[in-house]
């Protein structure tokens, strides 16, 4: 299979781990194995009818790396299993991966009969907190169980995204507490949800914490006052809506596999309808599905708090240009007061100017006249090489398409909020500082 390519390593970094629940013996026997030979020695030797449980916990040293196990020896595992070629659908969804590729993909419940043997397989996604780097992450497990209803004799395969993540540490636990297995024969799958679903409501409360804040400060803020708020936490609302619109369609699946599980459990006989193990899968249930309710509500009110935002910063950069506007209009005012003004004194200005200079003189002597010299051509010359050479400048500034004005024109200052470039990378970039975890989220 193509989609299994990226799904093994060559060698082992952590073992597999094997645990055995003897038919009759002392209890439980714990394995570990990081080669093939080791493991074949062990499958040949160990009859299959030896054990009441076989537990095989598969890991990856995290999500994004491949299976801590080889082709050969998950080969050698289906082969002496006899395990159907359904099995595969589960480890393909455990790859190397460089992107947060399929973050609310999982396999459903699939059920496999074979007489009185049962198959049973999916995976479930859950969210995890990191204390390393105090954050939440996406995580999946996966599980295929083999049952059979004539013997009694269970055998389960646990793949998990961190080596001894907590479902692997409470089924390890769970089975060497309790030497007779098979009085709860599908023990794991109660162990795998009841070890993750609680960690749901943690991960609302966190991003209702992110997110309460910036709805508080939204509909406190008034356009005509500073605003406190701007497009950094617009982007923390769209990613939070992100965040609250996943969740949903995960434990819709998660709802649906436990459906199918407490159906499957209570078709068995009417004791498997009450036993405890049945009524803690519909409790976790009616748990994921209120989770989901809540994740719904979350999501529409940061939808709405988001438009509200939107609208307000709107609104605050049609006042901020209304406002301009208007200083502008004050501006075109004073510059046709200060124009009429030119058109009034320039005349005036010029002729004074003109007789002002040493062109012409005043002639008390011969009867009051003014006297000029046959040199006033120099003026007129000069004046008509300026007007010339002016006018040439400004048209070979005007064929370098405005460059220079651009550069000599004054630069109007912008607040970051109302910058419509900072707009656009906020919405597509995302920055390590957001308030919201924008980082991969299954690392």
């Amino acid at each position: 299979m193509a989609l299994l390519d990226n799904c093994f390593v060559e060698s082992l970094t952590e073992p597999v781990r094997l645990i055995d629940v003897l038919r009759p013996g002392p209890g439980a026997r714990q394995l570990q194995f990081s080669t093939l030979p080791e493991l074949s020695s062990h499958l040949e030797a160990a009859q299959s009818s030896s054990y009441k449980c076989r537990f095989i916990s598969i890991c990856q040293r995290n999500s994004w790396r491949p299976l801590q196990i080889t082709r050969p020896m998950l080969d050698l595992i289906v082969s002496s299993h006899g395990i159907d070629p359904s099995f595969w659908e589960i480890p393909s969804c455990f790859y190397t991966r460089n992107l947060d590729l399929e973050e609310v993909s999982c396999i459903p419940y699939t059920e496999m009969r074979t007489g009185d043997v049962i198959e049973i397989s999916y995976t479930v996604k859950y969210p995890e907190y990191k204390a390393s780097e105090d954050r939440w992450v996406i995580r999946q497990s996966g599980i295929w169980h083999r049952y059979d209803g004539h013997t009694g004799q269970s055998t389960f395969v646990l793949f998990s995204p961190t080596p001894d993540s907590k479902g692997h540490q409470q089924a390890t636990r769970w089975l060497l507490d309790h030497t007779r297995p098979e009085t709860e024969p599908f023990w794991l799958h109660r162990i795998l949800f009841s070890a993750y679903s609680p960690a749901w409501r943690l991960y609302l409360a966190h991003l209702e914490r992110s997110f309460l804040p910036i709805a508080n400060t939204t509909f406190a803020t008034f356009i005509e006052e500073p605003l406190r708020i701007g497009y950094d936490n617009l982007s923390a609302l769209i990613a939070l809506e992100t965040r609250f619109l996943q969740i949903p369609t995960i434990l819709a699946t998660t709802s649906a596999t436990l459906d199918d599980l407490s159906s499957f459990l209570a078709s068995l006989s009417p004791t498997a309808d009450r036993h405890t193990g049945t009524l803690t899968l519909r409790n976790l249930r009616r748990q994921s599905r209120a989770h989901a309710r809540t994740a719904a509500h979350m999501q529409e009110r940061a939808r709405m708090t988001a438009r509200l935002l939107a609208n307000t910063l709107s609104f605050r950069d049609q006042i901020v240009a209304t406002e301009q506007n208007g200083n502008m209009l004050q501006l075109n005012k004073s510059a046709v007061f200060i124009t009429m003004l030119t058109l009034l004194y320039l005349p005036g200005s010029f002729v004074a100017a003109l007789f002002g200079m040493n062109f012409f003189d005043y002639d008390a002597e011969d009867g009051g006249r003014i006297v000029g010299t046959s040199m006033v051509w120099i003026y007129v010359v000069a004046a008509v090489l300026l007007t010339a050479l002016t006018v040439l400048f400004y048209y070979w500034l005007v064929q370098r398409d405005g460059v220079v004005f651009r550069r000599l024109a004054p630069k109007i200052r912008v607040s970051p909020d109302l910058s419509l470039k900072e707009l656009t990378r906020h919405m597509l970039l995302k920055e390590k500082d957001d308030p919201v975890d924008m980082l991969p989220s299954g690392v």
